[in-house]
């Protein structure tokens, strides 16, 4: 099964929709005090701008979407650490039943591949703590804990 990874069109929008609802309603599920259960997660507005800027990708099975990936590159420059360019993967989305096909993999090393081509130092990205099979692809990937968040409800 060969995946391609591209720059989705205009037309794609309601299928990256879609696909962005069925990661969203877990989270929702995870956090119901956090994530508003919303008709549409990206909007139209948003996804022509990351058109424009070729911040987000799709990945496609001959001409299904089966997943996207959005993304943006952050400079990080101070005077007490090394200068740092991140690629951040802003989302990562495979549509739940093609999960464990090699589309995340896929996503990932475009990410990786993109990054190097733009000088970055680093990919970044964050995860839900119970997201344990994303957790467990982006271990095997390479990723490394880089901190860890506390929150308190008040």
């Amino acid at each position: 099964m060969k995946i391609t990874i591209e720059i989705p069109k205009l037309q794609d929008f309601k299928n990256i929709n879609k696909l962005a609802k069925q990661v969203h309603q877990i989270h929702v599920q995870w956090r119901p005090d956090l994530f508003l259960d919303v008709k549409e997660v990206i909007t139209q507005e948003e996804f022509e701008e990351m058109l424009k800027n070729k911040t987000i990708v799709v990945a496609k099975i001959q001409d299904e979407i089966v997943g996207y990936m959005m993304f943006s590159i952050k400079e990080k420059i101070t005077h007490i650490i090394r200068y740092r360019k991140y690629l951040t993967i802003d989302a990562i989305c495979v549509d739940e039943n093609k999960r464990g096909n090699g589309i995340g993999t896929a996503c990932l090393n475009y990410a990786k591949q993109i990054g190097k081509e733009n000088g970055c130092t680093d990919l970044f990205l964050t995860v839900n703590e119970e997201n344990k099979k994303a957790i467990n692809l982006y271990e095997n990937f390479g990723f490394q804990v880089k901190s860890i968040e506390f929150l308190m409800k008040i």
